[in-house]
């Protein structure tokens, strides 16, 4: 069976039109306030730091109704990271429950719902199979720029200006509150005010639709020294399960 389906998860999340690493083409990043610059630095620097780890995504995501309106649709993702080159997401949500793997050398997609999966051929590190997954597929992946080794130039290459707006709460927690202006998009993300940089809350907002659609994703529990078994990151499909195919990109998508 041939098919194409869309996963709606955390990491492949393209319901915006804009996202913060393939928006647009590369430029230079911009003007960034020394603050805002100095605070993403160390939650980039932090996050390199850590070999595995994981934490949960509460995600909305807006979608243009008719006549104008706006739609709001949730969902839960949680994400397991070890590093070099193994990744699984849990997602459940208002329109798709699905799972994502990595397991170092196949990309796994799994829709409970459906009882379907795809899997894509894609060793190497976890940055290397993403990057894949959006050139040859098109899915795209948000969240994921803060998995990268280098985050701090993936969320800044297309940056025309960045701001600190001060120091704001995110569920009782004090965090470095940033702004960052695209030609597509705007983002803000808050940055735990600590020792542990951590992201605690991201917001991407596309300025070419109407009505300004936004992601949010609220990021908690994290747990930054966390033992992950490597059956964790094997999918193994159900008896009934159907295998389907996703359908690269061509040159003119």
């Amino acid at each position: 069976m041939r098919t194409r389906i869309l996963f709606l998860i955390a990491i492949f999340c393209s319901t915006l039109a804009g996202h913060i690493v393939f928006a647009g083409e590369a430029s230079s990043p911009g003007t960034i306030e020394p603050r805002a610059e100095q605070a993403l630095h160390q939650m980039s620097d932090y996050l390199k730091s850590l070999k595995a780890f994981t934490l949960r995504a509460e995600n909305t995501t807006d979608e243009l109704a008719l006549a104008g309106s706006k739609l709001q649709f949730g969902q839960t993702v949680d994400i397991y990271v070890k590093r070099p080159d193994r990744l699984r997401a849990n997602a459940e949500g208002d329109l798709a429950n699905q799972q994502f793997f990595f397991d170092g050398k196949y990309l796994t997609l799994f829709n409970n719902d459906q009882n379907v999966y795809a899997r894509l051929e894609a060793p190497g590190t976890i940055e290397e199979a993403l990057e894949y997954a959006q050139d040859a597929f098109d899915l795209n992946a948000p969240l994921s720029d803060l998995i990268y080794p280098d985050a701090y130039n993936v969320l800044t290459q297309n940056v025309h200006s960045g701001h600190y707006v001060g120091l704001h709460l995110v569920r009782g927690i004090q965090c470095h509150h940033l702004v960052f202006v695209q030609d597509d998009i705007d983002w803000q993300i808050w940055i735990e005010n600590s020792q542990t940089p951590l992201p605690r809350k991201m917001i991407i907002t596309s300025k070419w639709l109407a009505g300004g659609p936004q992601f949010t994703s609220l990021m908690s529990y994290w747990k930054t020294s966390a033992r992950l078994p490597q059956d964790l990151f094997i999918f193994t499909p159900p008896v009934t399960a159907q295998k389907i195919e996703i359908l690269p990109v061509g040159p003119g998508k």
